[in-house]
């Protein structure tokens, strides 16, 4: 019997090394392994959606007051040479309006108000109102600083940086009480409120959507000036559905209907024009996927003066974390596809029961998984993370890709697993046709550029082996591959490369990894 126990632990010491030492050791790109991940059929001219890019948010945030530190930080998020490639920034519209007193006094200042704490503004002769912005607010004045060191980066930086902004709730306090009681809507929404607590929670009241209509078109038409960089989206609300312990503010489908038609009346009375040669309109950023379209959504749709300027649909993926699924809360949106709305993914972070800890390869290969299936299933045009850094001092920081921390840059492997996508899938490639799921674990997806011949394939392998896998390519024939790889303990890393010509190839996916096969077809 001891003898078994022996023979039992040596086994099992011995399966424990081989995994360990094979999940570190350098795994040749292309060429062949033990087992067989299947073929990836890839139709070369069948296109699918155009993918706008990828990034995330800077939201209560300022780059490191470091030069080098702010500079490398920048490089690493936004640089298409050397770091991931990003080039989407979401901000926040800072409207919070604690006052002397009040139980909660942020006061962001931005909205300038008179001594009797009543909103500073001038009337025009059609009925609208200008009001007085202080653009030196401390968050704008982040944003305007990293807006600056990313266009530093010259021809590495995004080749056209989309900057989309949000509000958090309107603005609010005890005096102006532009927010009323939510009623009628449920347990979970119903609220009371407070002007002592003015940003959480309640409801605009519509008695003021001609106003807070006009102070957002004072911040559209504004913003380039002050931020020395143009505004492409302009988001009605962040997560009108989430009454939560800081800023928020509720809409229903029908509220937010309403005011997206206001807004459609208002913003021309401004000089303010939409679509592509002005400003887009998004909505509703909703807190997760599990949203009832005929409530939230189609009734703007239904209404002609507030579809017509909707440019964008956007959800929150905080439903992944209690995902089962291999999906990680991803799942088919046939009405919102039908729109023919740009669907992006806004914002995402957290932890959860089905979302590995930590910041290693686990926990990004989970994220990779997201970014698959949003892209693939979902049919998404863009995939924002929620912060893309956070100063902290804390060991884990699932809010953020990047820990800044005694101005040192902490990534996260799910920066690079983000990466596997953005560095290469640059804005206006178009996803095309390709087996999504070819083995248990393994998930690929195909991506071009319309106007070069240009073509990258990502593919994950959640196994603990190293797989071969055959690429196989209709319609035109790999030129020259390049294979990058973010694994246990490679982060973007260029692992090797290939002279093809011919329309298959074989590659090996390491364990536990992402692989961006990148190159060129004729």
């Amino acid at each position: 019997m001891r003898l078994i126990k022996y023979l039992a632990l040596f086994l099992l010491t011995s399966f424990f090394l081989t995994t360990c030492i094979s999940s570190k050791t350098a795994v040749s790109p292309f060429g062949s392994a033990k087992e067989d991940a299947g073929n990836v059929k890839i139709n070369y001219n069948e296109y699918r959606q155009v993918i706008d890019g990828f990034g995330g948010s800077d939201a209560w945030s300022r780059i490191p007051a470091y030069k080098d530190t702010a500079q490398k930080l920048v490089k690493l998020l936004f640089s298409k040479t050397e770091g991931m490639g990003f080039t989407i920034l979401r901000n926040r519209i800072p409207f919070r309006e604690g006052l002397p007193g009040d139980k909660q006094t942020n006061n962001d200042g931005f909205l300038v108000r008179k001594e009797d704490h009543t909103y500073s503004y001038t009337t025009n002769s059609n009925g609208t109102k200008t009001y007085n912005l202080d653009w030196s607010n401390w968050d704008l004045s982040g944003t305007k600083d990293l807006i600056k060191q990313i266009k530093a980066l010259g021809s590495s930086g995004p080749e056209q940086l989309v900057i989309m902004s949000a509000p958090w709730t309107p603005p609010n306090n005890r005096v102006t009480q532009w927010k009323e009681d939510v009623t009628g809507v449920g347990r979970r929404a119903d609220y009371k409120m407070d002007h002592s607590m003015p940003d959480r929670w309640g409801r605009l009241k519509k008695m003021y959507y001609n106003d807070y209509a006009d102070l957002l078109a004072d911040y559209v038409s504004n913003f380039e000036a002050n931020m020395e960089h143009p505004l492409s989206i302009l988001s009605i609300q962040n997560e009108p559905n989430w009454k939560a312990d800081w800023e928020c503010c509720y809409w229903s489908g029908t509220d937010l209907r309403d005011f997206i038609k206001t807004i459609s009346q208002r913003f021309p009375m401004k000089g303010i024009k939409f679509g592509s040669n002005g400003i887009g309109i998004m909505m509703p950023e909703y807190e997760n996927f599990n949203i009832n379209f005929n409530e939230m959504i189609k009734p703007s749709m239904d209404e002609p003066e507030a579809e017509k300027i909707i440019s964008h649909i956007a959800l929150h993926q905080y439903n992944a974390p209690s995902d089962a699924s291999s999906r990680a809360g991803s799942m088919e949106f046939p009405d919102i596809i039908n729109t023919g709305k740009r669907f992006w993914q806004t914002e995402v972070s957290g932890s959860g029961t089905h979302l590995p800890k930590g910041t290693g390869i686990h926990n990004a290969l989970f994220y990779a998984r997201m970014i698959h299936w949003d892209l693939t299933l979902t049919q998404m045009n863009a995939y924002l993370y929620w912060w893309l850094w956070q100063n902290t001092t804390t060991p884990d920081f699932p809010g953020a890709l990047i820990k800044i921390e005694d101005d040192e840059i902490i990534p996260s492997h799910r920066l690079y697993a983000m990466g596997q996508y953005s560095r290469f899938i640059r804005p206006g490639w178009r996803r095309i046709d390709s087996t999504t799921s070819p083995a248990r674990g393994t998930y690929s997806s195909a991506y071009r550029n319309p106007n070069t011949n240009e073509i990258a394939i990502v593919i994950i392998n959640e196994t603990i082996s190293a797989s071969s896998c055959t690429l196989d390519l209709s319609d035109a024939v790999f030129d020259k591959l390049e294979a990058w790889r973010t694994s246990e303990n490679e982060t973007l890393k260029a692992v090797g490369s290939k002279a093809v010509s011919s329309s298959k190839v074989n590659v090996v996916l390491a364990p536990f990894s992402v692989t961006t096969f990148y190159g060129k077809v004729k």
